[in-house]
């Protein structure tokens, strides 16, 4: 019995999201849960536009100034709605410019994802530092510096398969992309059907 199987660990995998990846897995979560949104807005403020347009035209001058002015709102509300998610992505994207090297590692268990990053070991003192030879006589292997998310299989969790990686969510504010281009076919394969049997209809694929 190797090493994952003692632990319970169904799939553990290191990897790193290439900057392009993450703006695509960025981008399709915004068209997933931000412009649905976004353009139910924008259609309301066109009608407000629309109708106090046709105020314009047909009130009596002395209420034209307040017509344009809530006009010229709705339309400066709908500009915002266009504009806002665009900046939030660009922004977004040039931090992710900065942890580009970043390592991440998922482990899968039977009940739960564990998902998080993996830190740089912190700088020790040169006069504290151990001996590789005694390290390797004694086993004393440092242990990894990770900090993660305990993620557990309910009806708000959601992942989402794409072409090149999965989304993995709980909220809409919030989520982890995972580049399929590190795992195996078999390990996709592995994933795939136990998403399948933890989260049916909440495991989908685009």
């Amino acid at each position: 019995m190797n090493r994952q199987e003692d632990s319970g660990i169904l799939l553990q995998k290191c990897y790193q999201i290439p900057y392009e990846l993450f703006k695509t897995a960025f981008t399709a979560f915004q068209k997933r849960f931000v412009y649905p949104r976004n353009y139910i807005i924008i259609a309301v403020l066109g009608i407000v536009c629309m109708i106090y347009a046709y105020f314009v035209v047909t009130g009596s001058n002395s209420d034209r100034p307040l017509y344009c002015i809530v006009i010229l709102c709705a339309l400066m509300m709908m500009a915002f709605q266009i504009y806002n998610p665009k900046k939030i992505r660009k922004n977004l994207l040039l931090a992710v410019r900065e942890i580009e090297d970043d390592r991440y590692k998922l482990t899968i268990y039977p009940e739960y994802l564990e998902i998080g990053t993996i830190l740089p070991p912190e700088e020790t003192d040169p006069a504290q530092k151990s001996d590789p030879d005694l390290d390797d006589l004694f086993d004393d292997i440092p242990e990894e510096n990770f900090s993660g998310t305990r993620i557990y299989y309910n009806k708000n969790l959601r992942v989402q398969e794409y072409d090149a990686f999965f989304m993995i969510y709980q909220q809409k504010t919030m989520f982890y992309v995972v580049p399929k281009a590190a795992f195996s076919e078999e390990e996709l394969e592995i994933m795939r059907v136990h998403f399948a049997q933890k989260l049916d209809k909440n495991f989908s694929e685009y």
